[in-house]
């Protein structure tokens, strides 16, 4: 009888144990305990591909079964993480808004509808590269170029055809060419391309690579062209490539748009919490991953987003006192 008493004494004490050593209550980094974390980033250039790899650490870190995977970034993650296909992934602001609604380059798929945001992260700065010998300074200057427009229905390439647009051109004034950054990058190198359209945070290893062999011109993307096109796309704002990023002679004004996180509906609230803890309480990870990793700021998580919140991540927001 007494060994009877003992071993309930005991195992009610395991289960009071096991309660405590819960005590997120399923809503901290225990709810990533096994779970399948997949994180869509983008071509190995860019940053969202170190970033992605520094957070699929973090999420095994908490337990998960995580890894990332190159994509061709955002029009990409969007419909992957639409379908259901992973759980959290990169895109840049103007194209997840576009695929939420399902508009110009989504209006074949329909309105990813699913998809929901994490965050606002650090923005993207647009970056049409070439080298001071190739004659390019303006925007008029690429008519009749070589020009790397990013991967098809990339986020880079809808910025590319709509700062065209803006400058009264298309695709018909150039030789497009859907190409990655490296690829671009590459292809200035060997003289088949003449300028790359580049969309990332600063610096970006590609223009840094290049700038090793070749002098560099960043084309500027003039404030009031920049202010015309936020009318029609609310996600552009004015922005500056400093000098000193690539040693350029003189700041450069472009184009800057918010990169943020997605997820979809059907991750759990619980796991949605844990996935945006996680990066909010790395920031210092983040931020030795890749230098464009210092402008992310838990203020500035919920401005401009693209699609509806996740309810998990906005329990851990509120828990912040960050609201919308």
């Amino acid at each position: 009888m007494k060994k009877t008493i003992f071993f309930s004494m005991f195992l009610s004490l395991v289960l009071v144990l096991g309660a405590c050593g819960d005590s997120t209550g399923g809503t901290g980094d225990n709810a990533l305990d096994g779970e399948f974390v997949t994180v869509l980033t983008g071509g190995s250039s860019g940053v969202y591909y170190p970033l992605g790899g520094a957070m699929a650490k973090i999420y095994q870190d908490m337990g998960a079964n995580a890894n990332s995977q190159s994509t061709a970034a955002s029009s990409a993650n969007i419909t992957t993480l639409n379908k259901g296909d992973a759980e959290i992934g990169f895109s840049m602001g103007d194209a997840a808004a576009d695929g939420y609604e399902g508009i110009d380059s989504f209006e074949e798929q329909g309105a990813q509808e699913n998809i929901r945001s994490i965050a606002s992260l650090y923005p993207n700065y647009l970056q049409i590269v070439a080298t001071v010998e190739s004659g390019i300074k303006t925007v008029e200057d690429l008519a009749g170029k070589s020009v790397a427009v990013g991967a098809p229905a990339s986020g880079t390439e809808i910025s590319a055809k709509r700062v065209l647009e803006a400058y009264g051109m298309s695709y018909d004034d150039i030789n497009e060419d859907y190409l990655s950054f490296a690829e671009g990058v590459e292809g200035i190198k060997n003289g088949t391309i003449d300028a790359v359209v580049i969309s990332s945070g600063l610096p970006n290893a590609g223009v840094m690579e290049l700038q090793t062999t070749n002098d560099i011109v960043v084309v500027e993307i003039a404030e009031d062209k920049v202010l015309e096109m936020q009318e029609k796309y609310p996600a552009f704002f004015p922005a500056v490539v400093a000098a000193d990023v690539y040693d350029l002679d003189a700041d450069t004004p472009t184009i800057g748009v918010n990169n943020v996180l997605l997820t979809h509906k059907d991750v759990s609230d619980d796991v949605a919490y844990a996935l945006t803890k996680g990066i909010y309480e790395n920031l210092d990870t983040l931020k030795d991953t890749h230098n464009a990793a210092k402008d992310i700021d838990i203020q500035n998580a919920l401005q401009n987003l693209p699609a509806p919140l996740h309810p998990g991540a906005k329990k851990y927001f509120d828990e912040q006192g960050i609201t919308e």
